[in-house]
């Protein structure tokens, strides 16, 4: 049985011309500007259908917008407002990096263009749907704008509490807390990906979730360590330091 994929547009590289090469000339295009509140908070209440609505919406151009916006709010508030927040409030030193902000969205970029075609073709081998090369980079672009959403959300969780437990005198053991939310973290971000994958590809439910976890292992197993552990190797944050 094929599963339901209610997506308004099904699009085939014969039928639309957008290979790979059209990857390059969008994002050469200017494209219309879209309200960001209006998608931020579609995304809050219908994360699955607004991806979907959204992908196979042609007029809609915003989703590299969204994605920068909600990435640097992530990493800015990881790594700059939060810790000076906090320094701030209980008169603490605290250690702020504006180079790693800096550092994360180059790696998150590279990432991207790294695991976006592999993605592409074992989606494509799995999946019933025809898809083409740029409403996939369209997908993806909006998933990681979405998960960078959901990370600022675990972020300011994690501060939230960790300022509420140090007013109240309640010793946290702050890695431990961290791994918790991170893990929660992730487990919405693999359930948004399969289920958003399951009706775009139009895959079985057992193809969609072994494909997240592919996707979830080559991303946080493979290349993102890597692409890390490359970041020292380079001098890439030495660099962004003296940049400051």
């Amino acid at each position: 049985m094929t599963p339901e994929h209610p997506v308004p547009v099904t699009d085939s590289e014969a039928q639309t011309g957008e290979g790979w090469g059209a990857v390059a000339t969008h994002f050469l295009s200017t494209g219309e500007r879209n309200t960001f509140a209006r998608v931020s908070w579609s995304f809050f209440r219908h994360p699955v259908e607004t991806i979907l609505r959204l992908t196979g919406d042609t007029t809609y151009r915003g989703h590299l917008g969204f994605l920068t916006a909600w990435l640097g709010a992530e990493l800015t508030l990881s790594y700059v407002i939060l810790p000076k927040l906090f320094g701030g409030l209980f008169q603490v030193p605290v250690t702020t990096d504006k180079s790693a902000v800096l550092v994360n969205e180059i790696i998150q970029y590279v990432g991207m263009a790294i695991l976006t075609p592999i993605q592409f073709y074992l989606c494509r081998f799995l999946g019933t749907i025809p898809r083409s090369p740029m409403s996939y980079v369209k997908l993806c672009i909006l998933s990681v704008g979405y998960c960078a959403l959901l990370l600022s959300l675990v972020v300011s969780a994690f501060w939230i509490i960790g300022v509420a437990a140090t007013a109240a005198g309640i010793g946290v053991n702050a890695v431990n807390l961290a791994n918790w939310l991170l893990a929660a973290g992730q487990i919405a971000i693999i359930a948004f990906i399969t289920a958003s994958h399951r009706r775009f590809w139009g895959m079985s439910w057992g193809k969609a979730v072994s494909a997240s976890l592919i996707i979830a292992f080559l991303s946080w197993g493979v290349v993102y360590p890597l692409l890390l552990a490359a970041v020292p190797a380079l001098g890439l944050d030495t660099m962004l330091q003296k940049i400051e």
